[in-house]
């Protein structure tokens, strides 16, 4: 990636970039002068100036009572972190009412049998975050990696912190490979973490790519290879669903806990 992508990922337009690096390299200069050098017309680059200052990479000085423009020192792009870290933590806040909010206004019938389906990696994503919606216990039967190996940085930056923030007591049925055992170690290791039980079944007996989750009224299936899932929303298939989980697990070995488990009776 070179510096102009680079740069991109700050929230740069491809041509916004062109303009800052532009001006980087001039210091202080005259529109004309920084569409030289970008390559671009005189009068695009001035609309991109005008949106650089907006976002904080370029500013107005003014040398012999001409207005020129100059970009701020490179550090600032530390600045932009920064800002864009507290717009997601007032978003992260405004979730706490927006969603009950949003909710209520939902048209979605849970009184009969739904079929939701979900594709792509934005939608493997929509898929792990209805589980946090969870009232009581999430069961999951899973090769664990199979998710975790794409969805890594979702799951560090949302996933986890939410469900930890949640508490939502979970039992796992892992295929046993040393991915889930470090899986394990990650929520005994963590104070924060919440409540777990774990148990294993070998790969020789059962191994499967697919990631089958159980929590409220819903049964769900998710093939993170193929980037599909779906649920199915209705009482008695997920009940039954549950009792072929629970027949799983008196089969399933090696159980580990990380904390008091609070379904225990």
């Amino acid at each position: 990636m070179n510096i102009k992508e680079q740069l991109v990922t700050f929230g740069l337009t491809n041509n916004e970039a062109k303009v800052y690096l532009a001006c980087l390299e001039l210091g202080l200069a005259s529109i004309q002068q920084i569409a030289h050098q970008a390559k671009l017309n005189r009068i695009t680059v001035y609309g991109l100036v005008e949106e650089l200052i907006k976002k904080g990479f370029v500013h107005t000085d003014y040398e012999k009572n001409k207005r020129k423009f100059a970009a701020y020192p490179p550090m600032k792009l530390y600045d932009v972190l920064s800002r864009e870290h507290e717009q997601v933590e007032k978003k992260k806040e405004s979730l706490k009412t927006l969603i009950p909010e949003l909710k209520a206004l939902n048209k979605f019938n849970d009184t009969k049998t739904n079929i939701i389906y979900y594709e792509g990696e934005e939608g493997l994503k929509n898929w792990a975050s209805d589980a946090l919606a969870t009232k009581g216990e999430l069961l999951e039967w899973t090769k664990i990696e199979e998710f975790t190996r794409p969805f890594s940085e979702y799951l560090k930056t949302y996933y986890y912190p939410k469900k930890f923030e949640l508490q939502i007591p979970t039992r796992f049925i892992f295929i046993d490979t040393p991915e889930a055992r470090a899986y394990v170690q990650n929520y005994i290791k963590n104070p924060k973490a919440s409540p777990m039980k774990a148990r294993f079944i070998s790969q020789k007996l059962f191994d499967t790519s697919g990631f089958m989750v159980i929590f409220n009224n819903r049964f769900s299936i998710a093939l993170p290879k193929e980037m599909r899932a779906v649920t199915i929303v209705d009482d008695i298939i997920a009940n039954t669903q549950r009792k072929i989980w629970e027949f799983g697990w008196l089969h399933a070995n090696d159980e580990i806990q990380n904390k008091p488990y609070p379904l225990d009776k």
